[in-house]
């Protein structure tokens, strides 16, 4: 005779008092590889830098505005150079806003469009700096472009940090992901920064006497 719902067949059942509640075969478990939240404590120090650069930005924009309209026409003319100036910065504006969320929501991935639209932007204007020959600020907006490649690597070893931390420890069998549910990718980014703390620690520490 059944007394109610099989709590195994049906996670959203009440469970019968006096049975044991088992989890569905099919049911993930909280913090899992599919709704492991992949936020690490230091997203913070990233989504810091994005607001901080994107509200820079912003301040110069407001404060240096004859600079920055002259700095545009040297590469689009004086006749666009305001309205292509308003656009850049209202783009900037809402990658800001979208650090500034991703921050608030404890949600790393929203850092990606605000980083991948910055590298857009340098990438786009060092193109512009290779027509107009302005090897200067193509230098600059190399070492910007590098600077954003690099944060989001960082940005991306950090939730795979905190994925693995919430993952289960062994891979299913025959699955093409490593221990904790991690692709190729992954487990690159995150032994590369194992290896950068690593070596940073050793430098940190006092040489032992001999």
């Amino acid at each position: 005779m059944t007394l109610g719902p099989d709590p195994a067949a049906d996670p959203d059942a009440t469970p019968v008092f006096g049975v044991a509640t088992g989890a569905a075969p099919g049911a993930t478990r909280a913090g899992g590889p599919s709704g492991a939240r992949t936020w690490h404590r230091f997203h913070y120090a990233v989504g810091v830098f994005l607001v901080a650069y994107g509200v820079t930005n912003l301040a110069s924009a407001v404060l240096l505005w004859g600079d920055r309209r002259d700095e545009v026409e040297g590469y689009f003319g004086s006749g666009p150079a305001v309205a292509v100036l308003v656009l850049v910065k209202l783009v900037e504006a809402a990658l800001l806003l979208c650090a500034a969320a991703g921050m608030a929501l404890r949600r790393d991935l929203l850092f990606v469009p605000a980083m991948a639209g910055w590298m857009a932007g340098f990438a786009m204007f060092g193109v512009l700096d290779v027509f107009t020959a302005r090897w200067g600020g193509l230098l600059q907006h190399l070492l910007y472009l590098a600077a954003f490649v690099i944060l989001l690597f960082v940005s991306y070893g950090l939730s795979t940090k905190a994925q693995l931390a919430a993952a289960p420890k062994d891979a299913e069998p025959g699955s093409v992901r490593g221990p904790g549910g991690l692709t190729r990718t992954q487990e690159f980014a995150l032994q590369a920064i194992n290896r950068a703390a690593a070596l940073k620690n050793a430098r940190s520490r006092p040489g032992r006497p001999g």
